[in-house]
This record gives C-alpha cells, structure tokens and sequence, in this order.
C-alpha cells in the first residue's frame, strides 16, 4: 500500500537551491504520494515544474481581504495548490495560533476542496489528544480528505515506536467509530532513518511528515528510498 510522505521545507532553501531540488526530487522512482511544502515564495516553482503533488506550509481562513502577509485558500486553489498543512505546533509557538483558528482554517481549507494535512497532539497524552481532535472536527460532516499528522513533542533518546503504534490505533478508532470514516494518519516528529520501517509497518500508519531534513535533498533521496 502506498504511503503519504509530507516534505515540510519550513523556512529553508535559497532560490537558487530551488531548481536543483525540484530536478532531483522529479527523478526519484517511487510507489508513496509525495507531497512537498516549500517556502510559499516558491510555491509557484513547484507547482509548475514539479512533478510530485505541493502544499503550502500554512493558510488564513478568510478568503480575501486587506489582511497583510496573509495567503487565502482561494488564492492556493487558484495557482493549482490541493494541500495545505494547519495547526503545526510552531504556528502555536511563535504565533500564538489557537485551535479555534485552526478550526477555522480547516473548514476553510474544506470548503475551497483543498486537502488539509491536520497536525495535533502535541502533548502525546492521550486524553488531549482525544479532546483536541473533537474541538477541531466540530461541525465537520465530512473527515475523509484530511489527512492527520500526529506530531507528538516528547522528547526522548530514542522512538518508541511501539508506543507510538498504540496511539495512533487509539487514534485510528476514535475517528472511525465517532465519525464513521477511514481516516489517513500520518506521523511527524523526530523520525530517524533507522525506524521508519518499523514505524510504518502497521496498517494505521498511512506516511510520514518530515520536517526540516526534507530541505535537503540527499537525505531526503535517502529516506524515500529506504521506504520503498
């Protein structure tokens, strides 16, 4: 079964790196869904030369309007952009984002037919975890083009990865038996080579967002190799 793998760039790449990557990344062979989140400067570069899908790395809920810096939905759907990531812990770190803004983005991410890459759980217990998803998924009637990357934040010497798995089970049912869905879960936080296959060797776990290391395009050559 092909996987989702999510190449969050954060605020990495010069332009003149761009092209380089897009050529190199265009020449890998595999079988999993790669979507690449680049910079949102360079978001037409990809969409137009890039063969694999692209997403913005972030969206305002609102569709236009004098709102500075911000970038609409509508305008995403227009240039062609069918992804976007919401809710990564960052945008609450440094912008101060709530999970009411995440809901509203998500709807308006919904309702323009593009595919929100959902991040939550953060805290890695469970019962946040559960309580998060049921705010944001409030008046949703329809869950099955989000895509849920569970980011947890614990800091740890190494993946627990049976751990892990137990979780996003947990996950996996709580979304299909309240919202009689079959709901793709991605996982993102401190993957090392060395665990993704032992990682997305269970049927719940459906890909990988990979952050910062996907802007570099030999190890990135690297991950999605030892996937396939």
């Amino acid at each position: 079964m092909s996987k989702f793998i999510i190449l969050n760039h954060k605020m990495n790449l010069e332009y003149e790196e761009v092209y380089p990557y897009i050529n190199e990344l265009n020449n890998l062979e595999t079988k999993n869904n790669i979507i690449v989140c680049p910079t949102s400067i360079y978001l037409e570069d990809f969409i137009n030369h890039c063969h694999w899908g692209v997403g913005a790395q972030n969206v305002y809920d609102k569709e236009n309007g004098n709102y500075t810096g911000e970038v609409s939905t509508l305008q995403l759907k227009s240039m062609g952009i069918e992804y976007s990531i919401i809710g990564h812990y960052e945008r609450k770190k440094y912008f101060h984002e709530t999970i009411k803004d995440v809901h509203k983005k998500l709807i308006s991410c919904l309702e323009s037919n593009i595919s929100p890459i959902l991040c939550f759980g953060e805290t890695g217990e469970d019962k946040d975890i559960l309580n998060d998803l049921d705010i944001l998924l409030e008046d949703i009637p329809n869950i099955d083009f989000i895509i849920f990357a569970y980011e947890p934040l614990k800091v740890k010497e190494s993946l627990e990865v049976d751990e892990i798995q137990e979780q996003i089970e947990m996950i996996y049912h709580h979304l299909k038996d309240k919202y009689h869905s079959t709901p793709n879960i991605i996982y993102g936080g401190g993957v090392e080579q060395k665990d993704i296959n032992d990682l997305l060797n269970n049927n719940y776990i459906n890909g990988l967002l990979i952050g910062k290391i996907s802007a570099n395009i030999e190890k990135t050559k690297k991950i999605i190799t030892k996937i396939n």
